[in-house]
């Protein structure tokens, strides 16, 4: 076993760990993303079917982040990183760590599993050695997100709700655009969770302004990588050309940031600057016209409940643009090379 020679081949190919994670996450991200809009047009009935769909969405919905995480391990360490991978990302839902937490859980428990294989022993020890491995891995890795890395984001957390609570009665587009830059860093994630749960408290008090701009921006970061394939299709691969064409409507009909990860994941970088941007943009347009929403639901629902649909409009599709113009620079400025990831994905 050589540390360093292992390390570098388990690295060399990370960006088909990752799009290995997404290939396997797609399915389950659509079927709870579109069963979850179809049972939106149930909202008014009590017919069971409705919540039937309802309850298959939040499922789709609530698992595809573990199966992410699952399929990371498993392209670094095969079989053996499978259950590991999948644990680790349930426990990064549960510790409010969201994808971002799953994508360094899965990353990590692939490279642990990965290298405890590497171990040699006697024959006596090995087979048995091999059941032990998940177990060590999957410890090691959960105990480093609830005791490392859950405390100072809960910190984080909190010092952010207690900051924006601060910012609540000034409002405007300086809150709109704190708002706008974590609504658009982590796609569904902890930062996207402490704006809108700030805004959804914030209704309480009676103010509308904070969910009026979460409303704005939440749908921002897909729509934006989603028009920005259609702008230039050149720089995007077919598996992602496709999934845009599929996905923008509903995107807009039901209002979910995680529908972008799957177009984020590839080039994570420059998509979550484009998307900060976009969301940063939009924001601060909702919180300078003061947009309100009066009620937390997503999606095109959420429209007949603005003070003002054309700021909202206005917000959504100047996020959209600058998300979409951003993200292509980036990539045109970048070495991305399409023919190499395209035959990474055929591979898998």
């Amino acid at each position: 076993m050589s540390f360093v020679k292992d390390t570098k081949e388990v690295f060399r190919e990370t960006g088909l760990h990752f799009r290995t994670g997404v290939s396997y996450m797609l399915p389950i991200l659509l079927i709870g993303g579109l069963l979850g809009s179809v049972s939106m047009l149930g909202t008014n009935s009590d017919a069971e079917i409705w919540k039937v769909l309802k309850h298959i969405g939040e499922i789709g919905m609530s698992f595809f982040v573990p199966m992410m995480a699952a399929y990371i391990a498993y392209s670094m360490a095969d079989t053996p990183g499978l259950a590991p991978g999948f644990i680790v990302g349930i426990l990064a839902n549960e510790t409010q760590s969201g994808y971002l937490g799953a994508l360094l859980g899965g990353i990590l428990v692939g490279y642990i599993t990965f290298m405890l294989l590497k171990i040699e022993l006697p024959k006596l020890w090995q087979s048995s050695w091999g059941m032990v491995i998940p177990v060590v891995s999957t410890t090691i890795v959960s105990l480093f997100l609830v005791f490392i890395v859950g405390p100072p984001l809960a910190i984080m957390m909190e010092s952010m709700s207690v900051f924006f609570s601060n910012l609540s009665e000034s409002g405007g587009a300086a809150l709109g655009g704190i708002m706008g830059i974590l609504g658009g860093f982590d796609y569904g994630g902890p930062f996207s969770k402490t704006q809108s749960t700030f805004a959804t408290a914030a209704m309480d008090l009676n103010v509308f302004t904070p969910l009026g701009i979460t409303g704005a921006i939440v749908t921002i970061p897909p729509l934006g990588l989603c028009l920005a394939t259609f702008l230039s299709p050149k720089l995007y691969t077919k598996t992602e050309k496709d999934y845009a064409k599929s996905s923008w409507l509903y995107s807009l009909i039901a209002g979910f940031t995680e529908i972008a990860i799957p177009l984020a994941m590839n080039d994570l970088i420059r998509a979550t600057v484009a998307t900060v941007a976009g969301c940063l943009v939009g924001g601060s347009i909702a919180g300078f016209f003061a947009l309100e929403l009066y009620t937390p639901v997503l999606g095109i629902p959420q429209w007949f409940f603005y003070n003002n649909i054309y700021v909202y409009i206005g917000s959504v599709v100047s996020g959209v643009i600058t998300t979409a113009l951003l993200v292509n620079l980036l990539k045109s400025i970048s070495n991305r090379d399409i023919k190499a990831i395209e035959a990474s994905e055929e591979s898998i």
